[in-house]
């Protein structure tokens, strides 16, 4: 299968970034006013009354967006209800065996977020709509893609900070096996907080890391929760979106991740590799408006 790497648009910005969070004084972001906390959203998302749904012009899913509305708060939501499974499917980048395409992965994926205290994903619920199972997200308002800002020519205004919040997003997608992840999926909300969104066609079974040479700097607390993961604990929390196998591909990853990082930092020693970012460990649904 004939792979183009997601990650080239931005390869452009983090090579230009020498100074990492780890290695030198780095401005604080400021800290993001949580308006509802992730428990209150998924309880809205999965209750409040859902309006009329218009097809968004973005994704090979064929997602939708509605108001939703629960008589004391009105916010939009994004919905997908697809659920594709093939043994063989053409995709733009090639044919891939085994194929899934599925709102389940979002849960799952928004839930292994939250396992590792990245605050990085929009919630993510399960809920019948149409009369069918479907993920309902939180919509992230006046949020730009990332696709945008590279046609726009848009430098971040703290590059260590944004160098910092993509490495994240790397060491993520790895997690989860995702063949999808493009520009549209991610979403730079104001004050460039980064949020990562549509993970259908992800968790795949493969047990191997798409760009492992790209996975060389980590949060602290982000490896220390990578670290603690564990079959039991995915299981209870994942156990209903996703498969044994696609569980134990995860661990299977979460391994080669770790691996890597270990070897960078046997290699350049832990002032070069880990770095503390703001992101992980802060209240789940801060910066969502």
């Amino acid at each position: 299968m004939t792979v183009h790497h997601p990650w080239g648009p931005w390869l452009g910005v983090l090579a230009a970034l020498a100074i990492w969070p780890g290695g030198a004084a780095t401005q604080a972001p400021r800290p993001a006013t949580v308006r509802l906390g992730c428990a209150e959203i998924e309880a809205f998302l999965k209750t409040a009354r859902v309006g009329t749904q218009h097809e968004i012009p973005v994704g090979v899913t064929v997602p939708s967006r509605a108001t939703l509305d629960n008589g004391t708060l009105r916010h939009d939501a994004s919905i997908q209800t697809v659920d594709i499974h093939a043994p063989t499917y053409q995709t733009p980048r090639g044919t891939e065996l085994n194929f899934r395409d599925s709102w389940k992965f979002n849960v799952a994926g928004y839930e292994l977020a939250k396992l590792l205290e990245l605050n990085m994903v929009p919630p993510y619920v399960e809920r019948r709509i149409g009369g069918g199972p479907a993920s309902l997200s939180w919509w992230i308002d006046d949020a730009m893609m990332e696709r945008d800002r590279v046609r726009k020519s848009l430098t971040p205004p703290d590059l260590t900070r944004w160098n910092a919040e993509m490495h994240a997003a790397r060491l993520f997608h790895e997690l989860i096996a995702d063949s999808d992840f493009n520009m549209t999926n991610t979403l730079i909300a104001p004050g460039w907080r980064v949020w990562m969104i549509d993970f259908t066609r992800a968790f795949r079974l493969v047990k191997a890391l798409q760009y492992p040479n790209e996975v060389r700097v980590v949060d602290r607390k982000l490896l220390a929760n990578l670290r603690a993961l564990n079959r039991d604990q995915l299981q209870q929390r994942l156990g209903r979106w996703l498969s044994r196998p696609e569980i134990d591909a995860v661990l299977a990853r979460r391994d080669l991740l770790v691996r890597a990082v270990e070897s960078e930092i046997a290699a350049k020693g832990e002032a070069a590799v880990l770095y503390d970012l703001a992101r992980v460990a802060e209240p789940c649904g801060a910066g969502l408006e």
